[in-house]
């Protein structure tokens, strides 16, 4: 009884913590150019079919409707944004805001990754358990969901943490129906494959492992081979039937969005430019690496030796593994390949279960214990502050800092929902906020968020240096008739005149930090 009921008592235990601090957490970066939007535009096309949803250049909406959508920067760059997170997003936040009025339209939005995580942690148990064993399952899903950067992108990511679920809900669906020699399960793991196909395009690399795991497993079953072609047949018409704006052109609109990716890979600043190796060496808990490291040689031997879940788990990590060896241009931490994270998490656990039987019991629960412990105890010393969670091999936040890491921040900007609620209670009436990084991000939830006589203004880039001298004069103006705040994430990478001027000029009003090192700030501005 204790032992099917374990995946469900933690998958509660996660939804029950994550409600109660979805309030810390902001809405983020991409999900304020675009994300929010579509989300919203799609889910009112799926619920009405009115083709006035896929203008995306007009706003068909009621007078009054909150939020504002027209706020969103990216609305008419549809080929930039998937579908199916963020509609399924939309459909929780109307329902937790709108119909149950228990969470903002943001919180609301950030709630669905709550009920996703839910249902991965169950199948990611029990799976393990069924073809390991419990303590294995047991180790393997906590470690996994501790992990500082799993929790922020839990939190707060709209996108990359859907298609982590979607991607190994598929896998794992995959395997166990292979396994079990069931069609059906076969067959249902191709739509969640659709699913992910329809979140984000990491998904084209899984058929690269169901292929090479069939291929070595040799299945003789015809029903198997059926199975197999229907989920991949089922899986592709899923992406198509979630996504209205392909319906229309779907090879040209297809080529936009491929062209857009090939833009992003050329394009990107080298300042943002992180290895991913390098990005996964540093911001993954010390304990779960080492005891990877340790792990790996025994879940590869195992694997030569066709153990099913080894060759699995060996298959599932090599192909991310050989994804992001090759050229890949990486930025933002680990966001854009966290679906490496769960092998990693099963086989350190299969590691850490099989060392731990060599010893007398009492010792082999510290040494199952130690990195559980050490990696809640790296999430809940940087809550809610995961994403700019940097480990002891670069000496922490501030190290990475130090040596000018790419994306040694808040880089997706979820900390300015801590930085408003300080503004609301701390600035006087008649205020004024500048965010000169990811305002965006502020302009979208201010109707909601901010004071109502707080006025926020944004902030515009570039022009060059005459047009930063009259912007910081503009501020300067403006900071001797009202109060003038300038809350920013310290980035680098997109800093502006402004924000370097408080660094160099101005004594902050708040801070916060992790080691040391600068989170979030909060300037009140004033001249020279």
């Amino acid at each position: 009884m204790l032992r099917r009921a374990t995946p469900f008592v933690l998958a509660f235990v996660l939804i029950a913590i994550g409600f109660t601090q979805l309030h810390r957490y902001g809405v983020t970066w991409d999900e304020a150019l675009g994300d929010y939007f579509f989300g919203q535009r799609y889910l009112s096309f799926f619920t009405s079919f009115d083709a006035r949803y896929l203008d995306f250049a007009h706003d068909p909406y009621p007078p009054g409707f909150v939020p504002d959508l027209r706020a969103s920067e990216f609305r008419n760059r549809p080929w930039e944004y998937w579908p199916v997170a963020n509609t399924l997003a939309a459909a929780t936040s109307r329902l937790l805001s709108n119909g149950f009025g228990i969470l903002d339209p943001f919180d609301g939005f950030h709630a669905f990754n709550l009920l996703a995580a839910a249902a991965l942690l169950i199948v990611f148990f029990k799976v393990l358990d069924r073809y390991a064993s419990m303590p294995v399952a047991l180790t393997a899903t906590l470690l996994l969901f501790l992990m500082p950067r799993v929790v922020c992108d839990l939190m707060a990511n709209i996108k990359d943490f859907p298609e982590l679920v979607f991607f190994s809900l598929a896998l794992l669906m995959f395997f166990d129906g292979y396994e079990r020699g069931s069609p059906w399960r076969i067959t249902a793991s191709g739509l969640v494959w659709g699913l992910a196909l329809g979140t984000k395009a990491n998904a084209v690399f899984l058929p690269l492992i169901v292929i090479a795991y069939v291929a070595i497993r040799r299945t003789t079953s015809r029903r198997i081979w059926i199975a197999l072609a229907v989920a991949a047949i089922a899986g592709v018409a899923l992406m198509f039937a979630s996504w209205p704006y392909l319906w229309a052109a779907p090879i040209d609109r297809l080529l936009e969005n491929y062209h857009y990716l090939s833009f992003r890979s050329a394009h990107a600043n080298p300042k943002s430019i992180l290895n991913p190796w390098v990005a996964l060496a540093l911001t993954t808990t010390p304990a779960v690496i080492v005891l990877f490291l340790a792990s790996l040689p025994l879940v590869i031997v195992r694997a030569l030796r066709r153990d099913p879940l080894s060759l699995f788990l060996m298959l599932w990590f090599g192909v991310i593994a050989a994804r992001i060896s090759t050229g890949i241009v990486n930025f933002d931490g680990v966001r854009h390949f966290l679906e490496i994270l769960p092998p990693i998490a099963a086989i350190a656990a299969i590691g850490a279960v099989d060392f731990a039987r060599r010893f007398r019991v009492a010792f082999a629960t510290v040494l199952v214990a130690i990195p559980i412990c050490a990696t809640a105890y790296a999430t809940i010393s940087t809550h809610p502050f995961e994403t700019a969670y940097w480990n002891a091999f670069c000496g922490g936040l501030a190290g990475a800092q130090a040596r000018s890491i790419p994306s040694s921040c808040d880089y997706w900007a979820a900390s300015y929902r801590v930085g408003l609620d300080w503004i609301n209670r701390n600035a006087p009436r008649g205020s004024v906020l500048i965010v000169p990084i990811a305002g965006h991000t502020i302009k979208l939830v201010a109707p909601i968020r901010l004071r109502s006589d707080i006025r926020f203004v944004s902030y515009p880039r570039g022009g060059g240096p005459a047009a930063a001298a009259m912007r910081i004069r503009q501020v300067s103006a403006a900071a001797l008739r009202v109060p003038v705040y300038v809350m920013f994430v310290p980035r680098p990478d997109w800093s502006t005149e402004l924000d370097a001027d408080c660094m160099r000029r101005l004594k902050p009003e708040r801070v916060w930090s992790l080691n040391d090192a600068p989170v979030l700030l909060i300037y009140r501005y004033r001249d020279a």
